[in-house]
């Protein structure tokens, strides 16, 4: 899994919408997204811009997450 945010609100919304009709996305908290490798070729081809964030700067609090958690997905 691969952990993107989009450059705009724009792209934010036509990428949510592309992965959520034609893919599967699962969306965490502050605007951050996990999507799987091949996915991202689907952004790239209807030219939505995104981000990828490093694995360090979206570090979650692992037992918070299974007691609440962060992912919603479609």
């Amino acid at each position: 899994m691969v952990r993107i945010r989009f450059s705009s609100e724009e792209d934010e919304i036509n990428g949510y919408y592309l992965l959520a009709t034609q893919a599967s996305v699962r969306s965490l908290r502050g605007g951050i997204y996990e999507v799987t490798q091949p996915r991202l070729a689907l952004l790239d081809q209807n030219a939505v811009k995104y981000v990828v964030i490093p694995p360090t700067e979206a570090a979650f609090d692992e037992a918070q997450a299974v007691r609440n958690p962060l992912t919603v997905k479609l």
